[in-house]
């Protein structure tokens, strides 16, 4: 019966020891979720964005802020520094504090290929940054203007001539893109840069002061719907949602491995998108808040309306998904390869 009795309080103490600790668990997991909830409200949030007013990356931080505002209970505000193709605000992104009150929209594709090509003025690691969500990222798209004649992949291949890029800086999105597109396909291009943007690139094509220019699908849908270019081909293995008309250029011609690796190597970059950041250190419990709150706002169908309103595309993607994009962009070229990329992008296509 002694023996029974000890077996019970045995039991009934094991068991009140572990009430109190799941009791203490469940107490500091409340802790943890309401503690950045109890942060960020009244706070104020910067939202950087390395564009001037009124461009795509600037619409697009102007639609997240006040519902991050409003799930946050604080106040979003956007902060536009231009310059560098984004680099001087991401680089004012890494002089802040970690303290999860400044985040970026960062035009990653421009971002890595800085890093990458170790462009001056770069004083940042991606592969540091921590990363809150992709909220799209587009196809690139190779157009050309009408009067050239030039409807296909073939037709570039067989130009009498230099085919004339149009870009605005060498790792630009624009220039580097029809630089990998050049080494892919064996063209004799030229490739003229010092435009201001996509805009009056496009337009320099539009006057005939360069036959072509890469865009993203969302760029080249307006500029092909207005019969203002012809969008020839997808820079990708699947043809983007919103051209389902327009092939992919491994549709229109036959490519070696090392061909091929060059239009897949700028896509898996291009794949990197329009995406939200936040600098290292930033506390994990805090992170972990804006990456919920970040992702239940792109999903929501409010938001994808209204940013499809504006002829632009959401595509989410987690954080961790999009960290192991970055770490394949940037982490998987040897030295050899490196020095190869880094010589077709920045000097060989330029007079």
């Amino acid at each position: 019966m002694r023996r029974f009795n000890k077996a019970l309080k045995d039991k009934t103490a094991f068991f009140l020891a572990f009430g109190l600790l799941a009791a203490s668990y469940s107490q500091s997991m409340a802790a943890e979720t309401a503690e950045p909830r109890e942060y960020y409200r009244q706070k104020t949030i910067k939202l950087l964005v390395g564009y001037g007013a009124g461009g795509g990356y600037d619409t697009y931080a102007r639609l997240l802020a006040p519902r991050l505002a409003q799930k946050t209970g604080g106040r979003v505000v956007v902060e536009n520094h231009p310059g560098g193709g984004g680099l001087v605000a991401l680089n004012q992104l890494f002089r802040a504090k970690p303290d999860g009150l400044t985040i970026m929209l960062l035009n990653g594709p421009a971002a890595a290929l800085a890093q990458l090509l170790d462009i001056e003025g770069t004083r940042f690691d991606l592969q540091r940054a921590v990363w809150l969500g992709r909220v799209a990222g587009e196809r690139s798209v190779l157009l050309v203007g009408s009067g050239t004649g030039i409807r296909t992949v073939s037709d570039l291949q067989d130009a009498a001539g230099p085919i004339r890029w149009a870009g605005g800086g060498r790792a630009d999105g624009l220039a580097d893109t029809a630089a990998c597109l050049s080494e892919a396909l064996g063209l004799d291009s030229r490739i003229i840069i010092g435009y201001k943007g996509s805009k009056e690139s496009a337009l320099a094509v539009m006057r005939g002061e360069a036959d072509g220019i890469v865009l993203s699908a969302g760029s080249a849908k307006k500029y092909a719907e207005s019969d203002k270019l012809r969008a020839v081909a997808v820079l990708d293995r699947s043809r983007s949602p919103m051209l389902p008309d327009v092939p992919t250029v491994f549709e229109m011609t036959a490519l070696t491995d090392e061909q091929a690796w060059w239009i897949d190597f700028r896509a898996r970059v291009a794949e990197i998108g329009k995406a939200l950041v936040t600098l290292p250190g930033a506390p994990a419990d805090r992170v972990a808040y804006l990456d919920r709150l970040i992702g239940e706002v792109i999903a929501d169908p409010d938001f994808v309306s209204e940013v499809r309103a504006k002829k632009r595309s959401v595509d989410y993607l987690e954080p961790a998904a999009l960290e192991r994009l970055v770490q394949e962009s940037l982490g998987r070229l040897s030295a050899e390869r490196l020095k190869y990329v880094r010589s077709v992008i920045l000097e060989k296509y330029y007079p």
